[in-house]
Parts: structure tokens; C-alpha cells; sequence
């Protein structure tokens, strides 16, 4: 077998995420498809992987009928990515193979380093074999191509993870054999944490914590793995194990170097002392929080003398709690106590550090007749009583700092816990721990300990669906632990309920926290005590947060919601953080948990009362005024429409640049989306109906149609309930723009009528022009030309008369596209130009690039390829977040043919991938165009299979929307392919069809393609 030609400067990694680097320079290899056949090839080194496998690496089980052709096409990519890269992938029979070396693969540099430790241990040579398995495990940055799985990946990378658990092991058994064993507890610790189940490695860790003195710490291990084998395998310990664990209760001599006990000086009768545990139980089923557990205990180690631990009601806090201090109770022989200070109680006051004290100090033992009476002399004799001690002290539920503060341990030996809802910041010396939601997976799991596994519904049996019902359950309780037990209590306590029955239960919003009760247990009541405490000007504020849509939220937004200035709301919204009813993931923007909303939502009612309405209204002004300002700045030339808009506020950004008002449109148009929603439901209908005007831009250069329809109905709906004219033929005008986007031309041309219509009873003349180009636009997508360019040539004396520059250059650049379908190319490229000019005197970027599409289409028609390429080539050809997605791609398309007409295939082609990739996010009109641009491309470097594949979809495409151009074109691909592959009665039906298609629409015979 031929193997690897050392290249210099590149180095590949998969033992862990996967890195190419050449010269120092990490390559970006072009999206995941790519990662995982080159990832996968890597994983076989020298070795021939075939395309089948391939494909089953990057699709599983349902690969498109594309999938051999793009594996191919991702490999002649990568080729050209990677220097010295056909070298490097190399076909191989029917696939192909990485021909690396050590020096460039790191999974063959660690096969290379093991290789020579056992070497090294055949011929007794200890030492080098430690420095080689060492050098092997440094290599490992995580797991296998870390971010991409599928079972060809997982099974590579099983193979992998277990030699390397082998060499873990061989390792740190040589260092143990020699004494060297410093480190040795923190190296095994993170594997063992990494392989709860696997004895070897725990064995080897219970070792060395014997050998280092942690006895109490070794015989934990043991204990965690025996739970951990029964509850996950139901099996006992391994004997040898087990056989461990008694030598160490026996403190054989036979383990090696335990550190013996010291004598005493001189003989002593010490005082009797008390051993006191009043801790709760640990819950058998403590679920997630594992890297929190891993950092107190690390913390409390390292000699931290107080862990504080806060999250919102329900959160858990009390449990992790209590799971840590159990988990370190032999570290603190003296004592492990626990008591409630009954902050957030429900009918029981705060317990005063005087009762606080007298409940710990008799704990302890200390009779009554010697605790005294006054705060300071219990404080006194507190720290007097557990100076000579080793406690470790759970003080729970706390209110503020100042009923903790005299509790407070005044000795290095010994630690406190505390938890509250509140992030006390004035408890100095405290290590903070705060307590979020659990991850889905925690959630899922939680809810299969409590309920139990084998728990399943008879429909759910049936269906299949049974894990579909606890994740749509789990997602319900939003992460929040006191809401899964609650659930998973009523289901136990319910035998006959099903998991689907409660969650159709809990379906509606306005439920949900009523089926969230069992007994005295409810979320809402847990949210309400914290709610209770706050001042008056706080309840206020979280309530008047419930009318928000937005799921998280900035300051600005905040600040018009509560009628504050900014400094203000930030201080109110900084008070809600640190009560945990509010979370913040995001430097400068504010979360309401799930739960905590629904909670603010049912304190305020489904109707504003007066100051929630004038809130509201704020709000929604707000984001109207915010909104019109970011598309003044992303979109130029817009036109002004007399709507009488609110004045304007204090809490209205300036954006500095359009990078930044398209940040801010990106972080808020969830928000935005759904204060539309929210004015219509509050009957605030000028801002329903005019905050989709401003959406319908960002959601056009973004490309989601669907919710561009969706923004559109309802504006729609909320001006004909408002009765405003010029409100519905605006919001009529847009949504048949959306409906033309998805390929809804009938749709669109309904709604555009009845614009029209509107526009000329109120003699709106711009209305008039807008309904006749956007009318135009849709008869010349039907190939109804005719018709098409006579509504734009009135559309474009109008706006030429009312100076509407941007829908000036967007007519003539339609027209232009309906003069080169009729091979009208000279008319069309004039067109084109001119709207060239008006857009980049406007700086309309992304309208640019279409019209420049149409002037190289117009040239290509006139056979100069040449230049349409000088106008194709000044584009940057990715989308960079101000160009649609769909204009570029057609771009793309189009410059790929023009270079294959000019006989560069090489670049011919790369534009041609990247145009491939963008048309998977083009609307359903533009996709049906490129797919037939790109077809030729394909049929003329002769991939007539290709070509064929993307014809016919182009066909399917526009024969659902009537798109007779490119069904004409599409049928004329397919008539050219299959004839090329030896289809001739493909080809006459296809060739048949195109014809009677070109001549029904006009299109001459010299134009027809």
C-alpha cells in the first residue's frame, strides 16, 4: 500500500474537535459536511473508506439522491482547501483514502507513542514508557471529533476512547508502582468522572487516595461506585474491587505507604464530645448539577470556609445542599448540621439569630442552663464552642445577610453552606453558586428516577412515542426541579393518568401552574413568597414584566415598559436578578424563566388595568419608533407614509452603524414579532398593523417568508379592524409580496388587487404605483409578459413622477428580468443600468446585486461574456447578513456560467458549490431558477445525472407555483440531459413540453434554454 508523502506545515487533530492547521494557521474546511468526511477519513488513516460509507457518515440512513455526487464534490473541495491536499485524499477504487503520517495525524502520533511504550515495557524499560503513554494522553484535547456523531463516527470513536482509557491506566499504574503520585489524584479524577462505571480506573484512584493519607475519601469512592453498579447495572462490585475496599477498612500493610496515626506526646483523657448529624436525607434520586458539586467540594478542599448557593424558588438549592454536605460528611467528623432560617416560609416568620443560635449550640450539646441570653454572648460562645472542632454547617432558606452573619463559623477547620434566593453579596468571604434550570437532559432523567423507567403509557406503547410525551413534559417544567417531582408526584399518586393525558393537561399557558400542585407543594406558592418580599415599587415592576413578549429583553425596552429612565429600570431589573426572578445569560439582556413568566402573567390578568395599559402603550411605542429608525439606517429610499407614529422617547437607541441596527434587529425580533401580536390582542391596532411594515423589510433580506406572511395576516387583520385605508393597503401590499416569496402568485395577485382597488378609490397615488409593480412582478413570474410589462411601465411613470427612487430601480430591475426572459436583451440591459445607478446611489447593497444579476444575464443573451463577468466579478459572493441569501446565490449561478463560457472551469465550478449552498436558504421562486442556471452548468462540463436532478426539481418546483419560464427551461434541461444519457424518449416528451411552453409565453427561439 502506497502511504503518506510528508507534506510541511500542516498538522491534522481529530482526538478531539476537528483542526486542520497549515503554517500556523487554522484552515476553515467549509461547513460540517466537510468536517465529517474529512473527520471520518482521518479515523481510518492509509486505509480505503468508500463512498457508501461516506455517505452513510454525513446523511445516516436517508441520504439524498445527491449524496455519492456531493461526496464528491466535498472531497474535490477539500482537496483544494488543504495544501498539498490531492495528495493527501486520495481515490481509491470506489472511495478514497488519507494518506498521513504521524507527523501530520495526531491519532497516529498517539498509536505511534503506544506502540513504543510497549516497546519499552517488553524490553523493562519503565521510565520511557511512562514518557511515551504520557505524550500519547497529551495529545487528547476531548472527545472524537467533538460536535459530530451518527453510528459510523460512534463506533470509531468507542475503539479510540477505550485504548485511551487502557493507556490512562497503564500509566498511572507504572507511576503508582514507582511512588510517583503526586498530581495523580486530580489526573484520575477527571476520567473517573468522565467513566463513573469503570472499576478499573476507580480502583486505581481509591489507591492513590489511600496512599496519600484521604482514607475516608477512598472508601467514598467505593461506596459511589457500589450505588452507581447497582442502581445502573444491577450488579455488585468487581471481587478484586471489593477485595480493595477491605484492605483498606483493615489499613493493610500490603496497599503501601499509609501514613500512620502520630503518637500522643502524653497520655490524655479528652473531654467527651458529642457527634451531632442533623442533616435531611439525600435524595436517592439527586439528579444533574455535577459540575457544581464537583467545584464545592474542590472549593471546600481548597479551604473555602463558606459556600453560598442561590436560585429562584424551586430551583434545588436546599438539595444540593444537603447532596454535597453528605457526600463530605467524613471530612467533618465533629458534626454535620443543619438548620432551616425559614427566609421564604410560608406562615412561619424568619428565625432570629438568637433562636438560630440556641438551636445550633444544643445541637452541639450545650446544656440550656449555659446558653445566655443576649445575642453577643451566644455569638461569643458559638465560636468558643466550635473553635477545637471540624463541623460543617448547612444554614438554609435564607432571607438577608444579617440573619446568617452571627451563625458564621469563626475557624479555618470547619465550613458553612448557606442558600437563599437572594445572592447576599454582602456575606464577605463567600464562594457564590448560583442555581439555574436543568439541562432537557437532567430534566429527562430526573423524571425517569422518580417515575422509573419501566413507566409507560398503553398508547404510547403503541406509538412509539413514549420518550416524545416526557420530553414535551419536561420541556413544561421548563427545568425547574420542584416542578418535576410536582409532576411526577401527581402521576404516581394518579396510576391510571398517562404522561400524554397530564401534558395535555398542562397545554394551556393558563394551566400550567395550576396542574403544577400536590399537596402543600406548588410552584406558584414558592414564587409567590419571593414575590412578597419585595418592596411595593418591585411587585410593581415584576408584574408590569409580565406584559413583555419578548423572552429576554434589554434595559431600553424595560425602561418604557415601567415609564423610568434607564438608570432606573437598570437598578429595578438588577434587584429581580438578585432575587432570582429574573435570570440573565447575556451581559445586558434580562430572562423571565418560563415559569416565572407565567407566574408575573397571572398576577397581572389577561386585560391591562389603566397603568399596565399606558405601559403597554409605551412598550409598543418603543419598538415602533426603534424599529422605523433601524430601517431608515439598513434600508435607504424607503417611502414615508403619512401614519400619524408616536413621539418619540427617551429609551429609542441611535445606532451607530447598520452592523448595529441589524444586531438590534437580530436580538429583538422575537420580541418584535410578538409585540405585534400583543398590540393586536390589546387592540392597539396602529401599532399591529405597522410594526409588520417595518418587519416585512428585515424578514425579506432575511429570507423567512413564512414569517413575513405570517406578520403580514396580521397586519392585515388589525387594519381592517381599524378601518384605516391607507394601513391595508400597505399591510395588502406586503403580504402579497410574502405570498410571492413562497411561490402563492394567485394568492398574491388577490391581495394586490384588492390594493390596487383600495389605492385608486382614495386616489393614493403611491399606493397605486406599488400595487402595479409588485402586479407586474407576479404576471412576469406566471409568463404572462404582456401583461407583466405593461402594469411596470405605469408603475415606473408614477414613481418617476412622485421621485420614489428605491421602487424606481426595483421596477426597472423587474423589467429588466421580464425583457431578458422575451430575449430582449438590449431594452433589459438599459433597464438594468439604470437601476444599477439608483441603487448604489441609494446604498441599496442587495438590490444591487440582483439588478447587476440581470445586466450579465442581459450580456450573456447578447453573447458577451466577458462583460457580464466585469459586472459579476466586483461582488463579494457570500451573503454577509445585508444581502438576501437567494439574490446571492442566483448571483453565483449565474457568474458560474459566465466562467464556463469563458472556458475557466475551475472557478466555474467553486462559484457553483457556493451557489448550491445558498440555495437551500432562497425563497421558492429564486431556488427554481437557480436550480435550472446550475443544471446548465452541470450539463455543459458534461454531469448530465446532476443536471438532470436539478432540472427536475426546478420542474417540480415551478410547475406547483406556475412558474411557466423556468418550467420551460426545466423541461428543456431534462430534454438535453437525457438525451445526452441515452433517454431519447425522455428527451422528445421534455423537448415537446419546453416548446409548447416557450410559444405560449413568447419567448423567441433563438432565446430558448
Amino acid at each position: 500500500m502506497e502511504f503518506a508523502e510528508e507534506r510541511e506545515g500542516i498538522r491534522l487533530n481529530v482526538l478531539g474537535s476537528l483542526e486542520c492547521w497549515a503554517d500556523g494557521r487554522r484552515l476553515a474546511l467549509g461547513g460540517a459536511k466537510a468536517e465529517r468526511v474529512l473527520g471520518f477519513l482521518l479515523l481510518s488513516p492509509n486505509r480505503s473508506v468508500t463512498v457508501a460509507r461516506l455517505v452513510e457518515v454525513v446523511w445516516g440512513t436517508e441520504p439524498p439522491s445527491t449524496a455519492a455526487h456531493q461526496i464528491r464534490k466535498t472531497v474535490s473541495t477539500l482537496r483544494r482547501t488543504l495544501p498539498g491536499g490531492a495528495a493527501l485524499l486520495r481515490t481509491d477504487g470506489a472511495g478514497y483514502r488519507a494518506a498521513v503520517s504521524a507527523r501530520e495525524l495526531d491519532l497516529k502520533e498517539f498509536e505511534e507513542h503506544l506502540r513504543a511504550a510497549a516497546d519499552a515495557l517488553s524490553t523493562d524499560r519503565p521510565t520511557d514508557a511512562r514518557r511515551e503513554l504520557r505524550a500519547a494522553l497529551d495529545l487528547w484535547r476531548g472527545p472524537v471529533l467533538e460536535g459530530h456523531d451518527g453510528e459510523p463516527i460512534d463506533l470509531a470513536a468507542n475503539v479510540l476512547a477505550e485504548m485511551r482509557l487502557a493507556a490512562v491506566e497503564q500509566y498511572a499504574r507504572l507511576r503508582i508502582e514507582v511512588g510517583q503520585i503526586d498530581g495523580l489524584t486530580t489526573y484520575l479524577r477527571q476520567y473517573v468522572d468522565a467513566h463513573p462505571l469503570h472499576e478499573s480506573l476507580r480502583e486505581l484512584l481509591m489507591t492513590v487516595l489511600y496512599r496519600t493519607g484521604r482514607h475516608a475519601e477512598a472508601l467514598e469512592e467505593f461506596a459511589q461506585v457500589r450505588q452507581l453498579l447497582a442502581e445502573e447495572l444491577g450488579a455488585d462490585p468487581s471481587p478484586q474491587l471489593a477485595k480493595l475496599h477491605e484492605a483498606i477498612l483493615r489499613r493493610s500493610p500490603g496497599l503501601g505507604g499509609a501514613p500512620a496515626h502520630p503518637p500522643l506526646l502524653e497520655p490524655a483523657v479528652p473531654e467527651p464530645v458529642i457527634v451531632r448529624c442533623t442533616l435531611p436525607y439525600d435524595l436517592p434520586d439527586f439528579t444533574g448539577r455535577q459540575d457544581t458539586v464537583r467545584r464545592i467540594r474542590d472549593a471546600l478542599a481548597d479551604d473555602r470556609r463558606i459556600i453560598a448557593i442561590d436560585g429562584m424558588g424551586g430551583s434545588g438549592k436546599t438539595a444540593l445542599a444537603v447532596h454535597v454536605a453528605n457526600q463530605l460528611a467524613e471530612r467533618y467528623p465533629d458534626g454535620q448540621l443543619f438548620l432551616d432560617l425559614h427566609g421564604f416560609t410560608p406562615g412561619h416568620p424568619p428565625l432570629h439569630p438568637l433562636d438560630a443560635l440556641d438551636q445550633l449550640l444544643r445541637s452541639l450539646g450545650v446544656p440550656s442552663d449555659r446558653i445566655p441570653e443576649g445575642l453577643v454572648e451566644r455569638r461569643a460562645l458559638w465560636r468558643s464552642v466550635t473553635a477545637s472542632r471540624r463541623l460543617l454547617v448547612v444554614l438554609d432558606n435564607i432571607r438577608e445577610s444579617a440573619q446568617v452573619r452571627p451563625l458564621l463559623l469563626g475557624t479555618g477547620n470547619s465550613a458553612t453552606i448557606v442558600t437563599s434566593r437572594t445572592r447576599l453579596v454582602e456575606i464577605d468571604g463567600a464562594e457564590w453558586y448560583s442555581v439555574g434550570s436543568l439541562s432537557m437532559e437532567d430534566s429527562m432523567e430526573l423524571l425517569g428516577r422518580v417515575l422509573g423507567d419501566d413507566r409507560e403509557d398503553p398508547a404510547d406503547r403503541e406509538h412509539h412515542d413514549s420518550t416524545e410525551a416526557r420530553t414535551l413534559l419536561a420541556g413544561m417544567c421548563a427545568g425547574l426541579p420542584l416542578a418535576l417531582r410536582i409532576v411526577s408526584a401527581r402521576l404516581r399518586n394518579r396510576p391510571h393518568w398517562t404522561v400524554r393525558y397530564l401534558v395535555d393537561r398542562m397545554r394551556s399557558e393558563a394551566r400550567t401552574l395550576t396542574e403544577l400542585r400536590v399537596g402543600e407543594r406548588s410552584v406558584a406558592a414558592s414564587l409567590q413568597l419571593s414575590y412578597g418580599a419585595m418592596n411595593r415599587t418591585h411587585r410593581a415592576a415584576f408584574r408590569l414584566l409580565g406584559w413583555h413578549p419578548g423572552a429576554d429583553f434589554d434595559v431600553l425596552s424595560a425602561a418604557a415598559l415601567l415609564g423610568t429612565d434607564v438608570q432606573e429600570a437598570e437598578a429595578i431589573l438588577e434587584e429581580l436578578l438578585d432575587v432570582n426572578l429574573l435570570e440573565q445569560h447575556t451581559v445586558g439582556r434580562y430572562t423571565l424563566h418560563d415559569l416565572v413568566r407565567w407566574f408575573a402573567r397571572d398576577l397581572r390578568g389577561n386585560t391591562p388595568d389603566d397603568r399596565d395599559e399606558h405601559g403597554v402603550q409605551r412598550l409598543l411605542d418603543h419598538y415602533l419608533l426603534t424599529l422605523e429608525r433601524a430601517c431608515d439606517l439598513l434600508f435607504p429610499g424607503r417611502t414615508r407614509h403619512l401614519v400619524p407614529l408616536p413621539n418619540s422617547t427617551g429609551s429609542v437607541p441611535d445606532f451607530d452603524s447598520e452592523a448595529d441596527a441589524l444586531r438590534w434587529l437580530d436580538d429583538e425580533y422575537p420580541a418584535l414579532r410578538d409585540a405585534a401580536q400583543l398590540a393586536y390582542d390589546v387592540r392597539l391596532d396602529l401599532h399591529a398593523a405597522y410594526l409588520p411594515r417595518g418587519l416585512a423589510f428585515y424578514l425579506n433580506l432575511r429570507g423567512w417568508w413564512g414569517e413575513f406572511r405570517d406578520v403580514g395576516l396580521l397586519a392585515v387583520r388589525a387594519a381592517r379592524r381599524l378601518e384605516d385605508p391607507l394601513l391595508l393597503r400597505i399591510s395588502l401590499t406586503n403580504l402579497g409580496m410574502a405570498l410571492w416569496k413562497l411561490g402563492d402568485l394567485r394568492g398574491s395577485l388577490t391581495r394586490l388587487d384588492e390594493a390596487l382597488a383600495l389605492a385608486e378609490r382614495t386616489s393614493e397615488v403611491h399606493g397605486i404605483a406599488a400595487a402595479l409593480s409588485r402586479i407586474g412582478m407576479c404576471y412576469s413570474s406566471l409568463g404572462q409578459y404582456t401583461e407583466a410589462l405593461d402594469r411596470l411601465d405605469r408603475a415606473l411613470a408614477l414613481h418617476r413622477r412622485l421621485d420614489c427612487r428605491r421602487e424606481e430601480a426595483e421596477t426597472l430591475a423587474n423589467t429588466a428580468s421580464a425583457l431578458n426572459c422575451l430575449g430582449r436583451y438590449a431594452a433589459a440591459a438599459e433597464a438594468a443600468e439604470h437601476a444599477v445607478r439608483l441603487d448604489r446611489l441609494l446604498g441599496e447593497r442587495d438590490h444591487e446585486i440582483y439588478a447587476l444579476t440581470e445586466l450579465a444575464v442581459a450580456h450573456l443573451g447578447m453573447g458577451r461574456p466577458d462583460k457580464a463577468l466585469l459586472r459579476l466579478a466586483g461582488i463579494e459572493g457570500e451573503s454577509d447578513g445585508f444581502r438576501q441569501p437567494g439574490t446571492v446565490g442566483l448571483m453565483l449561478a449565474y457568474r458560474a456560467e459566465t466562467l464556463q463560457r469563458l472556458g475557466r472551469a475551475r472557478e466555474a465550478e467553486t462559484c457553483a458549490l457556493r451557489a448550491l449552498t445558498l440555495m437551500e436558504l432562497s425563497g421558492a421562486i429564486r431556488r427554481a431558477e437557480i436550480e435550472n442556471v446550475l443544471g446548465r452548468v452541470h450539463g455543459r462540463r458534461h454531469d448530465y445525472a446532476a443536471a438532470l436532478t436539478l432540472h427536475r426539481a426546478a420542474h417540480r418546483r415551478s410547475a406547483a407555483m406556475n412558474l411557466r419560464v423556468e418550467m420551460a427551461r426545466a423541461q428543456a434541461g431534462v430534454a438535453a440531459a437525457a438525451a445526452a444519457l441515452g433517454d431519447p424518449e425522455t428527451a422528445v416528451a421534455a423537448r415537446a413540453a419546453a416548446e409548447e411552453l416557450f410559444t405560449d409565453i413568447g419567448v423567441p427561439e433563438e432565446c430558448r434554454r
